[in-house]
């Protein structure tokens, strides 16, 4: 009897120490670990062409998605994904899109990005990240009720991280 209970420890005992050293640091992704990286885009005023300039109740929303992206308040640039599985992303921007005003006419342009994809292998744990090569844009195509998007300049054609502008929209 005294026996198969130091067994039963020594089995416990073995039994945990193997649990906690097959666990091994790369088996979870450390915040902070690059991932695929989110296209920003800054919205410039087209009259003066540096000042800043918010679009009025903007709504920005995947052409091929029922539901737009909750922005919150746009100040003066947006974040937004790219397909990781195609190399074409379309948007439609719509501005005065509360829908508690009918004095003021929504406005919806259509923006086409191309881009190439290129996976990056990050670790074990986190897979691969997309990094998007060669980025442009079309230009704005207006729907029925005219175009708010005056021009559009990509500032950096290599989306590989989040830490400056990618895409400038005048309007």
């Amino acid at each position: 009897m005294r026996i198969s209970k130091y067994l039963l420890v020594l089995l416990t005992a073995i039994s945990i120490l193997y649990t906690n050293s097959s666990c091994e640091r790369d088996d979870i992704c450390a915040e902070g670990t690059p991932t695929t990286p989110l296209l920003i885009i800054k919205f410039i005023d087209f009259d003066t062409g540096t000042e800043i300039k918010a679009p009025v109740e903007l709504q920005v929303k995947a052409v091929d998605i029922d539901s737009p992206f909750t922005l919150g308040a746009v100040t003066d640039s947006i974040i937004i994904p790219l397909k990781t599985k195609e190399s074409i992303t379309n948007y439609e921007f719509t501005i005065n899109s509360n829908f508690d005003n009918d004095s003021i006419p929504e406005n919806t342009d259509t923006i086409s990005f191309q881009y190439t994809l290129e996976e990056e292998y990050v670790s074990s744990a986190c897979g691969f990240r997309v990094n998007y090569i060669g980025l442009t844009a079309s230009p704005p195509e207006a729907g029925n009720d005219g175009s708010w998007i005056r021009s559009i300049t990509v500032q950096r054609e290599d989306v590989t991280d989040e830490t400056t502008a990618h895409v400038f929209i005048f309007h």
